[in-house]
């Protein structure tokens, strides 16, 4: 048995403080980069938001690179959590070429890819962070392409169904930025999405139909 006073057990509720003190501090990240944008995101600004001290955010994350990019990794992650049930819970339905496309759609209307993009447009003039975005964008691309693969159907070649899939995907992502970024007025936007899913439902059942 381990006693309440024994080293081990106070390594544990060390490790458990820290971790607890860098989850406060990456979630406080994702709150500011949401509501104040990418270059108000300072790190007095954030430890403020996560109720931490200057010192314990720079031991956690020396820079603010570090915690961007951690900010960043997490945001992937929430993003692409429930997608594979998602997706796995379209198969088999009638019509499941819908059923993938709201689940993706619901990728890109989450604030948390505005999160994404937010960084992703201030990388375009910082090097530096744009060569750490570099890897993140790869897996979060690879975990979307990995859950939408399982759902390809058997009879079309692989590659068709990737290539449109890519399609799919490119299309959604300039919709999403339009909707959130467009410069208009303050009257409610037309929801352009129930046609534009039309679309791309045809683009997806034209490749499972392919006998080739």
């Amino acid at each position: 048995m381990t006693m309440a006073g024994s080293p081990s057990s106070g390594r544990r509720s060390q490790r458990e403080r820290r971790e607890h003190t860098r989850a406060q501090l990456v979630a406080a990240t994702i709150t500011c980069i949401a509501e104040y944008g990418y270059q108000a995101t300072t790190t007095r600004r954030v430890a403020e938001i996560a109720d931490v001290s200057l010192g314990a955010l720079a031991h956690h994350f020396p820079s603010r690179l570090d915690l961007i990019t951690s900010a960043l990794d997490e945001v992937s992650e929430r993003m692409t959590a429930d997608l594979p049930a998602r997706v796995d819970a379209c198969r088999g339905r009638e019509r499941d070429e819908f059923g993938i496309l709201d689940a993706l759609w619901s990728l890109f209307r989450d604030e948390l890819f505005t999160v994404w993009v937010k960084v992703w447009l201030a990388a375009a003039e910082d090097p530096e962070l744009y060569a750490a975005l570099v890897p993140l964008e790869a897996r979060l691309s690879a975990a979307i392409s990995e859950n939408v693969a399982a759902a390809a159907p058997t009879n079309p070649p692989r590659r068709g169904w990737t290539r449109r899939i890519g399609i799919v995907l490119d299309a959604m992502r300039g919709h999403a930025f339009i909707t959130d970024f467009q410069p208009r007025a303050a009257q409610p936007r037309d929801d352009h999405w129930p046609a534009m899913r039309e679309e791309l439902a045809a683009l997806l059942v034209e490749v499972a139909n392919d006998p080739t």
